[in-house]
């Protein structure tokens, strides 16, 4: 989709997932490093527990599909050959703070100045401007600001955050939609554009409707941990947990009949369940020791069963119930394994190979996907500035 297009990716761990999506969809990224590599290139975990700048598990999974050059911009040399580079560009791709690199000319106001046809593309903490915009922040302030952690966790505890970055993993995609939107009308136009992206914005989507219901209920959302409002939501499984709710209505009450008629078939309902009125039931009316002995019967049952096997059930019988997946479930999932969602990447020189997400949509003749696996650094230096010899400009 994206081939003939040239990225240069100078993005640290916020946002080299989004030159990872862009060179998966066909564009020949370049990861610009410093000399001694990106700061990823030197975190764990490693590839058989063994520590080396090209052993990083996080290194190899966000710059997969993607070239590698050793250029310091400060060097004098360097910053001619990187000057010469930009100008075969299409894409910048960058996440300094605003203003670090205007002292080099290499802001994004001084690029397009520059290079009127080039795509640059800021992924910050809070935007290229306004009040926030020249505050510094990572993933753990970004989710926290974002109203994201406030709503995670146990409501008497302190909040939580998921143990990976996703602020960037949410800012990324949204960054490579940017990215192709402007390559889009640039095809119109001619003039490229500045895709500002802010890793405070993109939090928003994952609060759900919550933003939505401020409106109507005048107050804001707060922590609940395994609940929602009255009754439990995240219930406890042999192997991990499971999300099912005891809520009323006309669907939910077929769901909590075909998860009884499930249990009375493994013998673990009791009498007073099997005959529930569920004609009548409302689980905003409900008295607190009724809605204890109704979690009591179904916790007791969700917790001899595995994960996947209440949810094999829930996809036969309609039940309203899905696994709370972590890393192992997803990476066995059935579904995905059909769909061929994982791509083996070989790493011959390291003896080994690595198993990585592939592009979640398919096309007929495979041309989006995993192109190569993650550079080593500096590996493309010699073909990348031969290339420059017959390269005169960025794409038509």
């Amino acid at each position: 989709m994206l081939s003939g297009l040239r990225v240069l990716d100078l993005c640290d761990e916020s946002g080299q997932l989004a030159g990872r999506i862009l060179g998966d969809l066909g564009a020949d990224v370049i990861a610009v490093e410093p000399p001694g590599g990106k700061a990823l290139r030197h975190r764990g975990p490693w590839l058989g527990g063994q520590p080396g700048i090209e052993r990083g598990v996080a290194w190899h999974a966000l710059n997969a599909s993607k070239r590698s050059v050793r250029l310091d911009p400060d060097a004098p040399a360097d910053r001619a050959r990187l000057e010469s580079l930009v100008a075969t560009a299409d894409v910048w791709l960058d996440t300094p703070a605003p203003g670090a690199r205007a002292a080099q000319g290499l802001d994004p106001a001084g690029l397009r100045a520059r290079h009127p046809r080039l795509v640059v593309c800021a992924i910050t903490p809070f935007g290229l401007d306004g009040p926030w915009s020249r505050y510094r922040a990572g993933d753990l302030i970004a989710v926290a600001l974002g109203g994201n952690m406030g709503l995670t966790g146990d409501p008497d505890r302190a909040p939580l955050r998921c143990t990976m970055p996703t602020a960037y993993y949410h800012a990324a995609p949204e960054a490579a939609l940017g990215v192709t939107m402007a390559l889009y009308a640039r095809e119109e136009s001619g003039r490229g554009q500045i895709v500002d992206v802010s890793l405070h914005e993109t939090q928003l989507q994952t609060q759900l409707s919550f933003p939505a219901q401020y409106p109507i209920k005048k107050q804001g959302a707060r922590r609940a941990g395994p609940r929602i409002g009255r009754t439990r939501e995240i219930w406890r499984a042999a192997d991990g947990y499971v999300s099912f709710g005891l809520r009323g209505g006309p669907t939910r009450v077929k769901n909590l009949i075909a998860t009884v008629e499930l249990m009375d078939e493994c013998g673990a309902a009791p009498d007073w369940l099997r005959d529930y009125d569920w004609a009548h039931y409302n689980h905003n009316t409900l008295a607190d020791a009724e809605i204890a002995r109704l979690e009591e019967a179904f916790g007791a049952f969700f917790a001899t069963r595995t994960m996947r096997e209440l949810y094999e059930q829930a996809l036969v019988r309609r039940i309203l119930l899905a696994p709370c997946n972590d890393a192992r479930e997803i990476a066995e999932h059935r579904q995905l394994r059909e769909r061929e969602l994982f791509a083996t990447v070989e790493l011959p020189e390291l003896g080994s190979s690595l198993e990585l997400p592939d592009f979640f949509a398919k096309t007929e003749d495979g041309a989006i996907r995993v192109r190569r696996r993650a550079p080593r650094l500096g590996e493309h230096e010699r073909e990348v500035f031969a290339e420059l010899e017959g390269r005169e400009g960025p794409a038509a």
